[in-house]
């Protein structure tokens, strides 16, 4: 699930995917062609098949589209429509992601994100990693390399600008932590976009 952009500052985390992942609410087990929605999901799992064994640059994009859909399509017939506002851990964690998806750039400490929702840190950090599978930390480093990808696609090809420019002040760790994430480095990423224009 977390492939599904479970661990991404908006909307479709906060109020369908997070809740999906921690069972606030499920989906039907087996769909039958009886079903109504048996042949547009399986439309949308033969395009999934066929992307991933292809996998032509950039297919991740509309496989996590078409996975989207697919929960789309479930939604109806869930256990329980999620409804915005009826679960304080969500809006707890929508707070929180909201203020890093405006606050990326700054230092954030755990004591600033613990403050937002009135926990002591200790309990913060098993409150966030319970909810998103990951340390806040981590959360937080994650946002920045995704916002540090969205300026290299713009066209800033200055790795040192981008890094410090999302939060990362660190120049070296900024280069490790984008090879983890993207497996390359960097430099190869915007060449590899460089091939593309």
């Amino acid at each position: 699930m977390s492939f599904l952009g479970g661990n991404a500052a908006d909307i479709c985390s906060t109020r369908y995917l997070t809740p999906l992942i921690n069972h606030d609410f499920s989906m039907p087990c087996l769909i039958t062609a009886p079903h109504p929605a048996y042949i547009p999901l399986f439309k949308c799992f033969r395009q999934i098949a066929l992307l991933y064994k292809e996998q032509e640059f950039g297919y991740e994009l509309a496989l996590k589209s078409l996975l989207l859909q697919s929960v789309f399509l479930l939604l109806p017939y869930s256990d329980r429509t999620p409804s915005a506002g009826s679960n304080p851990s969500s809006d707890k964690l929508k707070i929180v992601l909201d203020y890093v998806s405006i606050h990326y750039a700054d230092t954030i400490l755990v004591s600033d994100l613990a403050g937002l929702c009135y926990f002591s840190e200790y309990h913060f950090m098993r409150f966030f990693k319970k909810h998103m599978h990951m340390t806040c930390m981590q959360y937080i480093n994650n946002v920045r390399l995704e916002k540090s990808v969205e300026q290299f696609e713009h066209g800033n090809t200055s790795i040192l600008d981008v890094s410090l420019s999302v939060g990362f002040h660190n120049l070296s760790y900024f280069h490790r932590a984008f090879k983890k994430k993207y497996h390359m480095t960097p430099r190869s990423f915007i060449q590899k976009l460089e091939q593309f224009q």
